[in-house]
C-alpha cells in the first residue's frame, strides 16, 4: 500500500507533463494558443514572440500607445503613473452595430530581471468586469524569445450575447499577438 501513492502520483503527473511538452512544442512552432480560463468569459492566451522580454514589455507597458500597438484599440491614454501603479483609459473599436467600449483601469507593473507583469482591474467604464494580466518571461530559457501569457476576463455592460462576445475575443487575441510580433521585430 505504501507504494500505491507514488504510483498514483506518477499516473496523474504523466499526462500533465505530456500536455506541457505539447504546449511547449506548439509555442516553439509559433502557434498562438487561446483557451478558456477559470471564470465564465475569461480567456487565456499563450504565445511566443521572437524578441527579448524587455522589448515586448516596452510595447505592453505603454498603455498610451495601445492605439498603435494593440489590435482593435481605437483610443488610449495614460491618466496617471505613480510608481508601479498605472491608470489608463482605453477605448475598443467594436463592430457595427455595437457601440465602442471604454474602460478606465488600474494596473500594477512589476519588473523582476527579465520577467515582467502587468495586472489590471476595472475602475470604471462600459464593463461589468474587466480584469486581466500580461506575464512576460524568457521562453524555454532563451533570453531572445518571450513567452507571453495573457489573461483577460471582460464582460461589457452592453447587451451582447456571450457567444458573440467570446467569439470576437477569440478572434482578436491572435491578431493582437501578430501585431506585437511585427512591432517587436521592427
Amino acid at each position: 500500500m505504501r507504494h500505491a501513492v507514488p504510483i498514483v502520483a506518477l499516473l496523474v503527473a504523466a499526462p500533465a507533463a505530456a500536455r506541457a511538452q505539447d504546449w511547449q512544442r506548439k509555442l516553439d512552432a509559433g502557434e498562438i494558443l487561446v483557451y478558456p480560463g477559470a471564470a465564465e468569459s475569461e480567456l487565456v492566451l499563450k504565445a511566443v514572440i521572437d524578441a527579448p522580454p524587455r522589448r515586448v514589455w516596452e510595447l505592453v507597458s505603454r498603455c498610451d500607445r495601445y492605439a498603435q500597438t494593440m489590435a482593435r484599440v481605437k483610443a488610449a491614454r495614460l491618466l496617471s503613473r505613480k510608481g508601479p501603479e498605472v491608470i489608463c483609459e482605453v477605448t475598443l473599436d467594436m463592430p457595427f452595430p455595437f457601440s465602442d467600449l471604454t474602460a478606465v483601469t488600474r494596473a500594477i507593473h512589476e519588473e523582476r530581471g527579465d520577467r515582467f507583469s502587468r495586472r489590471w482591474q476595472l475602475v470604471r467604464g462600459d464593463y461589468k468586469v474587466n480584469r486581466g494580466s500580461w506575464e512576460l518571461s524568457p521562453f524555454a530559457g532563451n533570453a531572445r524569445r518571450t513567452l507571453v501569457v495573457y489573461h483577460v476576463h471582460a464582460v461589457p455592460t452592453l447587451a451582447v450575447p456571450r457567444w458573440i462576445r467570446d467569439s470576437a475575443q477569440r478572434r482578436s487575441l491572435p491578431d493582437m499577438i501578430r501585431k506585437l510580433r511585427k512591432l517587436a521585430a521592427g
